[in-house]
């Protein structure tokens, strides 16, 4: 039989010899009827009676009939699973064998599957005459039970009788703890994962022959259940872990993280922060943390099986984003792709890139899923290095990925929770004042200075680095520039005698001169991380310094050139899958950025799995010198115009001496004489009163000569590689 199979139907059998040959009867007649290309699964599940026998021979006479067996009886959820293994059709449906449950409804529970677009449709059991037993009485009293545990509202949580496409059937099935009657919390499951459901009444009949499993007082059911009910708690409601694709396959394959002594202070610390995170962290849960102690474990995988858990994430994103997401529905159609075509990393590449114009023209036209709660999508304005101020959509269980993947590539330093650290940032450019005060709150926790990176001056430079003398911290973290202007600021001098331990540069490309500068001047490491506000940290450097390390359970990075994979050496465009935002899939996204290419297959010397990418090329910034003396990185620009992105389409910094800039503007739809003026206000509190701004109105900010735009560019002769504070101050 082909394996284009539209439909499979998998019902386990115990002990249903008198209604097997009735169901596969009834659903054939309704395939054929339809016009469905459909397949009956049957799984006998060690019965005792006639089914074994009855089965063998519809399998001779049966052409569409896949017939499995269990030697043991090993219950619903077992046979549900072996049923889904041996199924070829797109989608699946569960059915119960003792027909109470009439076949031709499967095709009502699919029509409204394809109609709403939902994920999983729950066939609610509706009856004409029942008798009110105590069967029934149990099952209408734990469906409420359910309900109020779990915080549903279905009138028929414990329904068998369900369908949906193949792989969210199989990620609902997934689970943490070994249950006695799992298919109890088929609804529950697929909720928390995140799936869209959707009732539909069906006519919920008699038994005629064969038995039940469950008596008229099934006291071993009830235990078993309420056993089941305890652990369903813990696992849905406690932990309430949407995704577990990482989990479920670390457990699969047995990895686990060295084992290292941690001590009290820090375990205590640790517990604090996390019990305190929607105190401190923006839409952050405490959930944030079995996030981070998955991704501990996950990055000691191989690098094939890190391809094996990319390619499992990628096939539910791709599912997720053809039936959810207009635009890549349109997408992949236009492709001659279906969700089946993409199964592979090798497969991704037959996507089409996604340029950030296209992301752009379609951000309100189909580019966000259609089954996310609008209020509950995040709102990210992205630096816009390029000087086009960018808008995107994530969700909160992206921002928790996020955290716990930026405290892993932390880590990778030496760095442990709790250890003194100094940050030379933005801070709170941007934040109103709810975020302002829990930006603080979690910097006290976490033992985190904050130095405004764009208030260093000739003025201030030398109390910037007695802060970091007295605070003495084990880490710093910051803009490559501004550690770089620190760093030459320093000359013959050192910082070595104040404790730092490791350097994460960031936001700029990292030159090896610029590194030795730095760790010349501070005594220790410098390690690199790549990233982008669009997906956070992409890829981190760890101690054995040879790459970056890709966050390769979030995110496959692709290397091209030329339209094809760059080969190890080669420079090549960063192209970006992120795994984890569904209400906005990024699928195969030109970040813009250059990186030079490294063989994915090869273990880094430090043990970690995951892939790497060379040195980070395209993303020098200049310096801009105000009027007041400070210095600011370009990377201040895009932070400080991401906020009036309804005021500016794109803009360009252009400086030939100091305290004199000419600002190129590309209107917005929003534009007035009022905002620009309250702009250019805000702007000089930055560059200083005493700065002369020209502004000049184009149409286009034009591409540069390596094919991105420059949203900083300096004449001046202050070149970041070189620049010292002395030299600036000559030069004003």
């Amino acid at each position: 039989m082909s394996r284009d199979v539209e439909l499979s139907v998998v019902a386990p059998c115990f002990n249903e010899g008198d209604n097997v040959q009735e169901l596969v009867d009834r659903l054939n007649a309704m395939f054929a009827r339809r016009g469905l290309r459909g397949e009956v699964v049957l799984v006998d599940d060690a019965s005792t009676d006639a089914t074994p026998t009855v089965l063998r021979q519809l399998a001779q006479s049966v052409s569409n009939l896949v017939v499995c067996t269990h030697p043991v009886n090993r219950g619903i959820e077992a046979a549900w699973r072996t049923g889904l293994k041996a199924a070829r059709g797109t989608y699946v449906c569960f059915i119960d064998a003792d027909l109470q449950n009439p076949p031709e409804d499967v095709w009502r529970l699919y029509q409204e599957l394809l109609f709403s677009r939902v994920d999983l449709v729950q066939g609610i059991r509706s009856t004409l005459v029942r008798e009110r037993d105590s069967r029934y009485y149990l099952s209408r009293g734990l469906n409420v039970l359910l309900n109020a545990l779990f915080g549903m509202r279905t009138a028929d949580n414990k329904s068998g009788f369900v369908l949906g496409r193949r792989e969210i059937l199989e990620d609902t099935l997934r689970h943490r703890f070994a249950y006695r009657y799992y298919q109890t919390f088929i609804r529950i499951a697929a909720h928390y994962r995140g799936y869209s459901t959707r009732d539909v009444e069906t006519l919920f009949e008699k038994r005629l022959a064969g038995s039940s499993f469950m008596s008229r007082f099934p006291l071993r059911v009830v235990v078993g259940v309420t056993i089941d009910l305890a652990k369903a708690l813990v696992e849905f409601r406690i932990v309430r872990k949407r995704e577990n694709t990482i989990a479920d396959f670390v457990r699969e394959v047995g990895v686990r993280e060295p084992r290292t002594a941690v001590q009290p202070w820090r375990r205590a610390l640790f517990g604090l922060f996390c019990a305190t995170m929607p105190m401190h962290k923006w839409q952050i849960r405490r959930s944030a943390r079995w996030y981070y102690d998955e991704l501990r474990h996950s990055q000691w995988l191989t690098p094939e099986q890190i391809r094996e858990l990319q390619e499992r994430r990628l096939r539910a994103l791709v599912s997720h984003a053809y039936y959810h997401v207009p635009f890549y529905r349109d997408l992949f159609d236009g492709a001659g792709l279906g969700p089946s075509d993409v199964r592979t990393l090798d497969d991704l590449r037959s996507v089409p890139l996604l340029s950030k114009d296209t992301v752009a023209e379609n951000l309100y036209h189909g580019m966000l899923s259609n089954n996310h709660d609008k209020r509950r999508m995040l709102r990210v304005a992205t630096s816009g290095s390029t000087g086009e101020p960018f808008v995107c959509y994530a969700d909160r269980h992206q921002l928790e990925i996020r955290w716990a993947a930026t405290l892993r590539g932390l880590e990778m330093t030496g760095y442990r929770f709790g250890d003194r650290q100094v940050r030379l940032w933005h801070q709170t450019i941007g934040m109103g004042r709810v975020q302002v005060a829990q930006e603080k709150l979690d910097a006290l926790l976490s033992r985190r200075v904050f130095i405004p990176a764009f208030e260093i001056s000739d003025a201030n430079v030398e109390q910037v680095l007695e802060t970091i003398r007295r605070y003495r911290p084990v880490l710093l973290d910051g803009y490559a520039e501004s550690l770089h202007l620190l760093a030459r600021h320093l000359g013959q001098r050192s910082l070595r005698e104040c404790g730092v331990k490791a350097i994460v540069t960031s936001a700029q490309s990292l030159p090896s001169a610029s590194r030795r500068v730095i760790e010349d001047a501070f005594g220790c490491k410098v390690f690199d991380k790549y990233g982008s506000r669009e997906f956070s940290g992409i890829a981190w450097e760890c101690e054995a310094h040879d790459g970056h390390h890709v966050v390769g359970e979030s995110y496959v990075v692709e290397v091209l050139k030329e339209g094809r994979p760059a080969l190890p050496g080669e420079v090549g465009e960063v192209v970006i899958t992120d795994l984890n935002n569904y209400c906005m899939p990024f699928i195969r996204y030109r970040i813009g950025d250059l990186a030079v290419a490294m063989d994915w297959g090869v273990t880094c010397a430090c043990g970690r799995g995951l892939s790497r990418i060379g040195n980070i090329e395209g993303r020098v910034q200049s310096i801009i010198v105000g009027g007041n003396g400070c210095y600011l990185p370009g990377t201040f620009f895009a932070h400080f115009f991401k906020e009036y992105t309804f005021l500016l389409r794109q803009y360009q910094i252009v400086q030939h001496k100091p305290g004199t800039i000419m600002l190129k503007l590309v209107k917005g739809h929003r534009f007035s004489d009022q905002h620009l003026a309250d702009m250019l206000a805000a702007l000089r509190q930055y560059v200083g009163a005493s700065t002369e701004i020209a502004v000049e109105f184009v149409d286009v900010v034009p591409l540069g000569r390596t094919g991105k735009r420059q949203a900083v560019i300096s004449s001046v002769p202050l070149d970041y590689q070189d620049i010292s504070i002395d030299r600036a101050q000559s030069a004003g």
